[in-house]
């Protein structure tokens, strides 16, 4: 089993459309999966999986309740978990193989408090994730994390194997990108909070868009700026020892992407999140999934 964590340094990366749409192309590949929101302050996968008229959602209740040990593992599982693919859930319309699990548990929108500080609450986030696995029987746990370095980015990296870093091509999302590299390797080189971590690059523009533009001093600009911002990123990342030393991923700036916030996965085998998802399997599994399933 293991635990990745969806992230980004700004907001307005696609992060949590990505952490959704990856949980539901895992789900589609066969693999039983749970994704739980973390972002307590600004919840947004209920949106994604159109879960609004789901009764969990309406009583309010979230895994800050849980955090605050106003509910137990056990009653925050059967408050809160939505089996996604289920009979009545949000996303049962979608076929998917008989093995394959996607259980959601949703933060409230009602309470953003947490105290990140309380000395338990690592170990009540790990004792639900562990009470999870032995229930589900789970390949997978994704966590949509809160953007920024927030209380919530330490609560997620505590428990996460492997954090997915997501930015756009703008300066301020490249730069905090840069920055929070910097700051995994001193929390890696001081023994403290931290998962390795890959790249993606959200709204990315392709070679080939770049290539459709008849202005050619921009063309040329545009082109140049993206391969000089490639080149400053692959150097930081070999400088802190970060393996790949490059982008791993790439989601293409799209309109039905950038527009659409829901469950895309299904309408193809190759769109930019299954891909993702196919990368993420390990050699072992991926190999026996062929991309017609």
């Amino acid at each position: 089993m293991k635990t990745l964590m969806f992230y980004s340094y700004k907001g307005g990366a696609g992060r949590t459309v990505a952490a959704a749409n990856v949980a539901a192309a895992l789900a589609k590949l066969g693999q039983r999966v749970a994704i739980v929101d973390l972002d307590f302050e600004a919840p947004g996968l209920q949106h994604v999986f159109r879960a609004e008229d789901t009764r969990q959602y309406k009583e309010g209740t979230g895994i800050q309740h849980y955090l605050r040990e106003d509910v137990d593992s056990s009653e925050l599982i059967e408050e809160v978990g939505i089996d996604l693919f289920g009979a009545g859930g949000p996303l049962h319309r979608f076929d998917v193989p008989s093995e394959s699990l996607l259980l959601y548990l949703m933060a409230s929108t009602k309470v953003a408090t947490v105290d990140a500080q309380k000395p338990k609450i690592t170990e009540l986030l790990r004792s639900l994730l562990t009470d999870l696995v032995s229930m589900h029987n789970l390949d997978y746990i994704l966590i949509d994390a809160a953007s920024g370095i927030r209380d919530a980015y330490s609560i997620a990296a505590d428990v996460s194997d492997e954090m997915l870093m997501f930015f756009r091509w703008s300066t301020q999302h490249v730069e905090g990108t840069l920055r929070m590299a910097r700051y995994v390797a001193r929390m890696k080189e001081y023994k403290q909070s931290w998962s390795p971590f890959k790249l993606v690059a959200s709204a990315s523009p392709s070679q080939r868009e770049l290539e459709g533009l008849t202005d050619n001093a921009l063309r040329e600009t545009l082109s140049r700026i993206k391969r000089s911002t490639e080149t400053r990123i692959e150097e930081t990342l070999r400088k802190y020892k970060v393996e790949p030393a490059t982008i791993f991923h790439e989601i293409p700036e799209l309109l039905e992407l950038k527009w659409r916030e829901t469950i895309v996965v299904f309408a193809s085998d190759d769109t930019p999140y299954e891909v993702l998802a196919r990368k993420l399997l390990p050699p072992e599994h991926a190999r026996h999934i062929p991309l017609g399933v």
